[in-house]
């Protein structure tokens, strides 16, 4: 069975929420993206032939292949439900129907995008706190606050009694007053600016390409619950961003803790392994890199590597900084390329030949500042997962 338990959303899509120097448009594109979903049409038919059920409309809609639509009051029970897709046209969307017989199905079937499985536990003027529903999750808080139209501000809490106040601040005011920022536009009106969503039920990557001089060119934050080396860790929870305001900087992610091979600045996990004291930076890095620099950058050798044709890939791990040092976990999702892409792999080119994750699409991301493609750095985001 193909997994839907990663959804990647994007401002592309049509019907997409608009992100712009607007105090709360990335509460809109969150609510959207990890609550409710978007684009929801009722089907004028839909088919299964060889295992492949159709879907057909009467106007265009929002699909797209390798997005995760929701379908319900089919009929046929196993039509209903999440299902990745695998082809469109203009007015049709299909996914697999493994087992289902051929023929017309019958109800009033709807579709939409859907949503990553997560609630809106608490809100306030241009803030949301958002909780994860899966019970294999921490049940940690995503706070965000976009009070301040160019950047927006990223914390979690273990507990949240209502959207101000909580337990277990990530990270804590005397490490980041105010929480991790999150750049949304370079400035403050209602220009729009491109956006990727990938996320989890248990994790969320925010990307942005903030800046108009490089609209290409995507930052990445990260918060939620992370794979962990320890057993039972109750305090598997990441915040991954920028340490101050870069909402102006020309080299969107190319600061990023995320991005780098190496960085102990801008991430935080929520306890030491230990399940004591308060929130501890880690110190994130690539293993593999066979040059010492930024993913995608052209100091590495070319890419797909000539002898397989496949893309090698390297985790992000991090280490708890401090006495401890060892390694807790990765952050789930993101790769470094130790490769020089050149001219191609542009942003969302699918990449289905990574190396160690077969069967697994991950798509490039450019980041850095620069003007042209042979210029940019690349990472890779896994939007098909399963991340754990």
């Amino acid at each position: 069975m193909t997994s839907t338990s990663v959804k990647f959303l994007h401002s592309e899509l049509p019907g997409a929420p608009v992100l712009s120097g607007t105090a709360g448009s990335l509460i809109a594109v969150l609510d959207a993206c990890l609550v409710n979903g978007w684009g929801l049409l009722t089907a004028a038919s839909v088919n299964v032939a060889s295992g492949i059920a159709t879907a057909t409309f009467v106007s265009t809609h929002s699909y797209e292949v390798d997005s995760v639509i929701l379908v319900a009051g089919a009929g046929t029970p196993a039509i209903n439900g999440e299902h990745r897709v695998t082809g469109t046209s203009s007015l049709t969307v299909s996914w697999p129907a493994p087992g289902v017989a051929d023929g017309a199905v019958s109800g009033t079937v709807t579709v939409k995008l859907a949503p990553a499985g997560w609630a809106k536990a608490h809100a306030g003027t241009n803030k949301a706190a958002y909780r994860s529903l899966s019970p294999s999750a921490t049940g940690a808080y995503i706070r965000i606050d976009h009070s301040s139209a160019k950047v927006a501000r990223m914390r979690a809490y273990s507990v949240m009694t209502d959207i101000d106040t909580g337990s277990d601040p990530t990270p804590t005011d005397t490490q980041v007053p105010g929480g991790c920022y999150v750049p949304v536009s370079n400035v403050a009106d209602a220009s729009a600016r491109r956006w990727m969503i990938v996320a989890s039920d248990r994790c969320v990557h925010i990307l942005v390409a903030h800046n108009a001089t490089y609209p290409e060119d995507y930052g990445l934050e990260v918060a939620g619950d992370f794979p962990s080396l320890k057993a039972a860790d109750a305090y598997r929870v990441l915040v991954v961003g920028e340490v101050t305001d870069l909402s102006n900087t020309g080299s969107p992610g190319l600061n990023n803790a995320v991005h780098a091979y190496a960085s102990s600045v801008g991430a935080y996990v929520m306890r030491q392994y230990a399940q004591v004291g308060g929130p501890i930076p880690v110190y994130v890095y690539k293993p593999g890199f066979v040059m010492a620099g930024t993913s995608g950058q052209s100091n590495h050798p070319i890419g797909p590597n000539p002898i397989n044709n496949g893309i090698d890939i390297c985790p992000t791990l991090f280490l708890e900084q401090g006495v401890n040092g060892s390694r807790r976990g990765e952050v789930p999702g993101v790769y470094g390329i130790p490769h020089y892409l050149g001219s191609g792999f542009d942003n969302k080119t699918r990449i289905n030949a990574a190396v160690g994750l077969p069967g697994h699409t991950l798509i490039a991301v450019r980041f850095g500042g620069y003007p042209s493609l042979t210029q940019s750095y690349r990472a890779a985001i896994d939007i098909t997962g399963p991340w754990e």
